[in-house]
């Protein structure tokens, strides 16, 4: 009963990791960079990145705690002795550290957008930013979907 009960709770994470990243890339980014390809106004493309920088770093803090969850369902198996695996462990705890990194980049994208304001929108620093956010998000997602898809 335990397990299911901790397969439940892992798979639900797991779900919020996965979902959340698909529909933040396929949804959300390409809406809102359409807005910003057009910088003919400064005012709507430094709100326009506001909100995408302020709407993946909730996602991420989401997909954080779900990490979390999922890392803690790995403890309860490793405590009591029930079915795990290292590299299950290995794969959480990489995703949990790239989220970590994920929401540190936002806090730097998002005080270079508060300090330059609309003159941070496409300059060099803030793509590089944007640049290594989306790297780790295809590792997160590529990550997730390994421990979505092979028993644990």
């Amino acid at each position: 009963m335990l397990n299911l009960v901790l397969a439940a709770m892992e798979r639900l994470a797991l779900t919020v990791i996965v979902g959340g990243g698909v529909v933040m890339a396929a949804g959300v980014r390409p809406l809102l960079l359409s807005i910003l390809a057009k910088p003919e106004q400064p005012v709507l493309a430094e709100t326009v990145e506001g909100l995408s920088i302020n709407a993946w770093n909730r996602y991420n803090r989401f997909a954080l705690w779900a990490a979390i969850v999922v890392a803690v369902v790995d403890l309860v198996r490793i405590v009591t002795g029930l079915a795990f695996s290292w590299w299950h462990v290995g794969l959480i705890l990489t995703i949990f550290v790239a989220l970590l990194g994920k929401l540190s980049i936002d806090q730097t994208l998002k005080t270079r957008l508060q300090d330059a304001g609309a003159e941070a929108v496409g300059s060099a620093e803030q793509r590089a930013g944007h640049r290594r956010v989306e790297f780790l998000s295809v590792v997160i997602l590529v990550l997730a979907v390994l421990l979505v898809i092979l028993p644990f």
